[in-house]
């Protein structure tokens, strides 16, 4: 395909569609990212997020040279959501060129019966390995394994677009591979210290278990950069060319251990999350086509959309679904971290990992295998190491600035003293390998606590922003309030009639209206108890915009505005005052008259959810975060639900697509936002926002559109993942701590002699094995209270 700009493209499909007659509004284009500095932009993310809206129809993306191609219908708005949201994000450069993207092929290398192996061609390893995730879901298929370095793959995959595969995932190696790597390293040190084995052959040995570490120092060389992996690379061969096989071996075997921490406490977070979710064990039991036989016990991996299956007492849901026959109590605390069992009927879904506590009940499978929520969570979790915090990268990028210094350092203790032990202890020590591996590590443990509890985070970067967020964002509706009028106030004008009757008359005149007011009207007359009456049959008269008349217990009955009772004959004056009381204090109203007479008013809003005041108590932080409301609603309730919660600010009658444009003008004034919302109406500002949360969960839109996701919606788990993000940032820094304060002092007490070689790659070393074992402490330790 020809390059072309955007504008060149519409102009040729405008071109075509005037030769043929059709419209052809889709357009193709390629986006480059480009970002200012060391600052870098994760190309998958920023794919997901353009593929949100529903004008796009299809999205790739080549991480290695930062294009993403799109195709978008640009009758349904795509272009402006691309061009307008998108460019809060990252920094794109035009001209915008059509890319043909990359064709992934597939040929057979071998088959047997039951067992096919496919060679791979134009994509890479790591998307080998997503690919492997993608095949083990297709039907009949019963295991696939991934082999990235022969290209090769199981399964059919050339059928399957890019889109279709999911998150990536930290490739995981065998468990042994890391478990021989430091069982040879430590027989190699126990070879060196014991003598027994002649020492150019223990140094030979040396050399093999040296060979990680030099593979990465010649990886960073060969890409220009001079980290500690030179640093270690180069001490173990002066050591070598010492002939001082101990202190070498000691390098190498802690290296080695050090990289078998890493590896584990990786594996070991992620298992954890695997067992939170339990999503590839148990059974399914399906139902034949006609039910005519018993139930066919199967895999959950070979449920498909539209099969019904039957959910037992005690077992665990196998995929997503709907309940057509039956009843279940569904436990979904894998899933929202709350353990009380929820009733569950006809017409209700329950998700995959969800466990039947008790009851029996049919289910129409509607998502299964990596399509469910939980396998969608895991793959975000998994997946979260892809966005570092930028406290890690610049702990990173310090720590190899260092390197020069260092070796600096290194060659200035050795020219003053003349000893090579000094230049040997100081460049066995260095910052980056502990902030490597402990940082993520730390951030993955707090990530899985984090869904423990119900809260999905989908990177360490949100944690990280959560915990510099200033200013907390509300949308009203739904979120601070419970998204339903109620009655607030009922208020007599005059008449016999009483505040309870005026109760039952608006709601028997109501009685067959289906909007939320007249909800709220039969509510609250069963709340007080008011008298069960119901309107003459064929009575009711509805006015649009004005309100409605009927009988009821042979009296006519108006409800409805004040220009429907002037027009009705019915003076609306003497209820002036009390409808301007009840706007000041942020309700609407309706009047209510009888035989035609005005007898009372009844004022309902929006009423704010229980828990909304103690929760922005806890969110402002004695002063350390401003609270905002923002609402498309009139000022006067906005207003009042500000003041009955303590927000700081209420920002009323804002459009949807406005809301984006005042959280723009917050970071503008250099705040960090964070914009809490339910994923659908406000999904402009979310992705606007530093971090978007979403109260909403278990939802599609609210697992794409936003950066933390509380699964089970409730607003009074909200300030606890802010606590979770300042526990995991606080943990981060002890991590540091560990790591820098050590290696600082083992450099300067090797470059002055204090230290030998084997007491600093001891520090080294054992300062990273410890930053670590203090990561992943928290997981482990609440590990064993479940």
């Amino acid at each position: 395909m020809p390059n072309l700009t955007s504008r060149e493209r519409r102009a040729l499909a405008a071109r075509r569609a005037r030769e043929t007659g059709e419209d052809d509004p889709i357009v193709e284009l390629t986006v480059s990212v480009h970002a200012p500095g060391d600052e870098q932009h994760d190309v998958r993310e920023l794919a997901e997020f353009m593929r949100r809206h529903d004008g796009v129809q299809t999205v790739l993306h080549d991480e290695p040279r930062g294009t993403i191609v799109v195709r978008y219908d640009e009758r349904r708005g795509a272009g402006a959501f691309l061009r307008g949201a998108l460019l809060d994000r990252v920094h794109a450069t035009k001209p915008l060129a059509v890319v043909e993207p990359r064709r992934v092929e597939v040929t057979i290398a071998h088959e047997l019966p039951g067992r096919v192996r496919l060679r791979v061609a134009g994509a890479p390893p790591e998307a080998i390995e997503r690919l492997a995730a993608f095949v083990e879901t297709l039907h009949g298929v019963d295991g696939a394994r991934a082999s990235p370095a022969a290209a090769s793959l199981l399964a059919r995959i050339a059928e399957a677009p890019p889109t279709a595969w999911p998150a990536a995932s930290p490739a995981e190696r065998p468990a042994y591979v890391e478990w021989v790597k430091t069982g040879f390293g430590t027989a190699v040190l126990a070879g060196a210290i014991t003598g027994l084995v002649p020492t150019p052959l223990m140094l030979g040995a040396v050399a093999v278990t040296a060979v990680p570490p030099f593979r990465r120092a010649i990886q960073a060389l060969a890409s220009g950069r001079v980290n500690v992996d030179v640093m270690d690379a180069v001490a173990i061969t002066v050591c070598v060319v010492r002939a001082e096989p101990i202190t070498a071996s000691v390098i190498t075997a802690l290296l080695a251990a050090g990289d078998l921490i890493l590896d584990r406490t990786h594996a070991r977070a992620r298992k954890a999350i695997s067992r939170l979710m339990q999503l590839d064990d148990g059974e399914a039991f399906l139902l034949e086509a006609g039910h005519s036989t018993a139930p066919r016990k199967v895999h959950p991996r070979e449920l498909r959309a539209g099969h019904r299956i039957v959910v037992y007492p005690g077992s665990r849901v196998p995929a997503d679904g709907v309940i057509v026959d039956g009843s279940l109590a569904v436990d979904e605390k894998a899933l929202t971290g709350e353990s009380v069992p929820r009733e569950r009927f006809p017409g209700d879904h329950v998700l995959a990992a969800s466990v039947a506590v008790h009851g029996q009940a049919v289910v129409e499978v509607e998502r299964a295998g990596g399509d469910t929520v939980a396998a969608r969570i895991v793959q975000i979790l998994e997946g979260a190491g892809s966005k570092p915090m930028t406290l890690q990268r610049n702990a990173e990028k310090y720590a190899d600035r260092l390197v020069i210094p260092t070796f600096a350092t290194a060659g200035a203790a050795w020219a003053f003293s003349g000893m090579i032990d000094r230049l040997t202890s100081v460049l066995i020590t260095d910052f980056g390998t502990g902030v490597r591996v402990a940082v993520p590590t730390a951030a993955l443990a707090a990530m899985t606590l984090a869904a423990r509890e119900g809260v999905l985070v989908k990177g360490a970067t949100f944690l990280e922003r959560l915990a510099e967020a200033d200013t907390i964002v509300f949308d009203k509706t739904g979120t601070l309030t419970l998204g339903v009028p109620e009655v607030t106030a009922v208020v007599r004008t005059g008449g016999d009639v009483s505040e309870t009757d005026i109760a039952a008359f608006a709601a028997a005149a109501e009685s067959n209206q289906s909007h939320p007011i007249a909800d709220a009207i039969r509510r609250h007359a069963v709340q007080v108890g008011a008298p069960k009456w119901e309107a003459e049959l064929g009575s009711e008269v509805y006015r649009i915009g004005l309100g409605l008349e009927a009988r009821v217990k042979g009296r006519r009955v108006c409800v409805g505005n004040a220009r429907m009772m002037r027009e009705a004959g019915i003076d609306p004056s003497r209820a002036a005052a009390t409808q301007d009381e009840l706007a000041a204090g942020g309700a609407s109203n309706v009047l209510l008259a009888v035989d035609g007479e005005l007898v009372g008013v009844i004022g309902y809003a929006d009423a704010p959810r229980p828990e909304s005041g103690e929760v922005v108590a806890r969110l402002k932080a004695n002063g350390r975060r401003r609270i905002l409301l923002l609402s498309g609603d009139a000022r006067a309730p906005v207003e009042a639900i500000a003041r009955h919660v303590g927000i700081d600010e209420a920002i009323a009658e804002v459009l949807p697509e406005n809301k984006a444009d005042v959280v723009r003008r917050l970071k503008a004034e250099g705040r960090k936002v964070a914009m809490v919302g339910d994923g659908i109406n406000d999904a402009p500002a979310l992705a606007v926002a530093d971090i978007g949360i979403s109260l909403h969960g278990g939802t599609d839109v609210a697992l794409e559109t936003a950066d933390v996701v509380l699964l089970e919606g409730g607003l009074a788990r909200l300030p606890a993942v802010f606590e979770v993000a300042d526990e995991a940032m606080a943990r981060v820094k002890q991590v540091l701590g560990v790591v820098l304060v050590p290696n600082a002092i083992a450099i300067a007490a090797g470059a002055l002699g204090f230290i030998n070689p084997v007491m600093a790659a001891v520090v080294n070393n054992g300062s990273t094995i410890a930053a670590a074992a203090h990561a992943i402490a928290p997981l482990l330790r609440r590990g064993r209270k479940r």
